[in-house]
Order: structure tokens, then C-alpha cells, then sequence
């Protein structure tokens, strides 16, 4: 069975988008955190650990908004992803 998407609701992907984000962006920020002083680097300060995850999401909630929009203004146009789905007996 094949099935087009059409359109996407921009909002809820592009929350989506920022959840996966905050959550990826967790352990990288305290890899981070641990490898800076070994590199001589001066790590961000307590305040940075709360605020650069928020931070991180919020940007990549408003790319995900622009991304998700312009697929829906091609997608009109082309015809939009498609995929073949089979349904599974067990």
C-alpha cells in the first residue's frame, strides 16, 4: 500500500524537532563539560548546564518550523514524501 504526506502540522513536528534536540543535547553538553579543563578550556559555568539545553531546542524549534513550513509549500507542489507500508500479520 502505498501512502503520500501531503502536509505536515508544523507546529507539532517542529516540537517534535526541539524535544529530540534537548534530550540529544544532554549528554553532549556534559562530554563537554568533562573533556573542556582537559583541553584547557575553562567549562561553562552552572548556569550553562540549565540553559543551553533550553537554549539548543528553542533554536532548533524555530528551524523546524521554517523546515516543516517550506516542505508543505513543496510538498503542494510535488506531491509530498511517499512510502510503501505493509501490514504486519502475527
Amino acid at each position: 500500500m502505498k501512502i503520500r504526506i501531503k502536509r505536515l502540522s508544523v507546529s507539532q513536528c517542529a516540537k517534535m524537532v526541539a524535544a529530540l534536540y534537548f534530550v540529544f543535547s544532554l549528554p553532549l553538553l556534559l562530554l563537554f563539560m568533562l573533556l573542556a579543563p582537559l583541553m584547557g578550556q575553562t567549562p561553562f559555568g552552572f548556569g550553562s548546564l540549565i540553559v543551553f539545553p533550553f537554549l539548543y531546542a528553542f533554536v532548533s524549534y524555530l528551524g523546524g518550523v521554517l523546515c516543516f513550513w517550506i516542505y508543505n509549500l513543496v510538498a503542494h507542489r510535488v506531491g509530498g514524501f511517499e512510502y510503501t507500508a505493509a501490514e504486519i500479520t502475527g
